[in-house]
């Protein structure tokens, strides 16, 4: 019997191949992210002082900018569950001595760390397998009045640079079908169901704004560039990975050229759109 495939986006996943191919191409995710990341940022308000947990932090840019913005008298906790991405984050940010990494699953394990003032997350919490319960876990690491903000995706409809490039991959290989609440990126993307877990984690003064903005993929304005770090880089199961050479390359070409659709005076600029979700400790 053959065993199920692994979710690239499971948790299993982020222990191995997924977190090693973010890591990878973790610089050209960073300026893909940047501009939502620093809407996150600057909605968050952190104040110099503050603790703050940084969750899903990735290769930890968002936990070095909170950490510029509390300063040394405050502390940021980065918390992952991939151990390539905390080793990467751990060496990139060496220098900042309130700033530290953990390995762990945030919704489930015990972490050495005191109660924090502030929670933040880029696209880092819609990858639980049980949301409701992962987000009262995190209610439990924050005090009281404590407050998130975090950056989840909006429909894949609403982002082409994704949504947009699974059709055309479908077109060649037969994808599993996305189940609507595995963990994935567009897990979170109904704000009503954002704000039922969060109420029913014990959180309230929700607060859902939205964002809108343009991604190139890996922060390439080349199409094919682009093409070619989708096709490296993002996750779309065995079925494409073990596509023969030339199907891949029937998917590359149409990549190229619906990327350079979404050209604009020599940059790529597909749209993207994303929530900002607030809330505290009621």
């Amino acid at each position: 019997m053959t065993a199920p495939a692994i979710n690239p986006t499971s948790a299993e996943g982020w222990r191995g191949s997924r977190g090693e191919a973010w890591l990878a191409a973790l610089d050209g995710y960073e300026t893909m992210l940047r501009a939502l990341g620093e809407a996150l940022l600057e909605r968050a308000t952190l104040l110099p002082g503050q603790s703050v947990l940084d969750i899903g932090c990735g290769g930890g840019w968002t936990s070095r900018e909170a950490a510029r913005m509390v300063g040394a008298q405050g502390e940021v906790h980065g918390i992952d569950i991939a151990p390539m991405l905390i080793d990467e984050a751990r060496a990139r940010a060496a220098q900042i001595t309130h700033l530290a990494f953990h390995c762990a699953d945030a919704a489930s394990d015990p972490l050495p760390i005191e109660l924090a003032d502030r929670m933040i997350s880029r696209l880092g919490v819609m990858f639980f397998a049980d949301p409701p319960s992962a987000f009262a876990r995190l209610r439990n690491l924050l005090k009281s009045g404590g407050q998130l903000d975090w950056a989840v995706w909006a429909p894949a409809a609403d982002n082409p640079w994704m949504g947009g490039v699974r059709p055309i991959v479908e077109r060649h290989v037969t994808l599993p079908p996305l189940a609507p609440d595995a963990p994935g990126p567009f897990s979170l993307a109904e704000p009503a169901k954002v704000q039922s877990a969060l109420l029913d984690a014990g959180f309230g003064a929700i607060d859902i704004a939205e964002w809108r903005g343009t991604i190139a993929p890996g922060g390439h304005h080349d199409p094919e560039m682009a093409a070619d770090f989708a096709l490296t880089s993002f996750s779309f199961g065995p079925p494409f990975d073990y596509a023969e050479p030339k199907v891949r390359e029937r998917i590359r070409h149409d990549l190229v050229e619906f990327f350079a659709s979404h050209l604009a005076d020599g940059q790529l600029a597909i749209p993207a759109r994303a929530w900002l979700v607030r809330a505290v400790i009621s």
